[in-house]
């Protein structure tokens, strides 16, 4: 299956919000603390954002499953802001589950867009595929 040219809008939106992510990572450097363990609490920072682009490596051309992950994803985010960061939540809302949910959204059409802007796929297009 040919994906649609719009799939790079998603894939370009994770990526945005992992860099977005990752620049707060950065304030491991201001302390006094050896370059070892700021090294160390860079990547521990860092491990959410990892753990973003390894889902959308692994499911880099399949948009069906992108979704769900990221849908997942992003309910997991949606849930760990509302208990643990509700001052901040639709600032966080925002910055981080907005484009995601863009993103989700996008994935699924892309999927169900299918070859040249059909919507679905015909019986040939699956048996192919499998």
């Amino acid at each position: 299956m040919k994906l649609p040219w719009f799939i790079w809008i998603p894939r370009t939106l994770v990526i945005l919000v992992c860099l977005f992510a990752a620049l707060f990572s950065f304030d491991v450097f201001e302390g006094d603390a050896p370059l070892g363990q700021q090294l160390l609490g860079f990547l521990m920072h860092n491990i959410p954002v990892l753990v973003v682009l390894l889902a959308l490596i692994l499911t880099w051309k399949r948009p069906l499953i992108a979704g769900a992950v990221f849908g997942a994803l992003t309910l997991f985010i949606i849930i760990l802001l509302a208990v643990f960061f509700r001052k901040f939540f639709w600032v966080d809302f925002l910055a981080f589950i907005l484009p995601l949910l863009i993103g989700v959204a996008l994935f699924f059409l892309a999927h169900f867009m299918g070859e040249k802007g059909k919507i679905g796929h015909s019986e040939e297009e699956v048996k192919r595929e499998l």
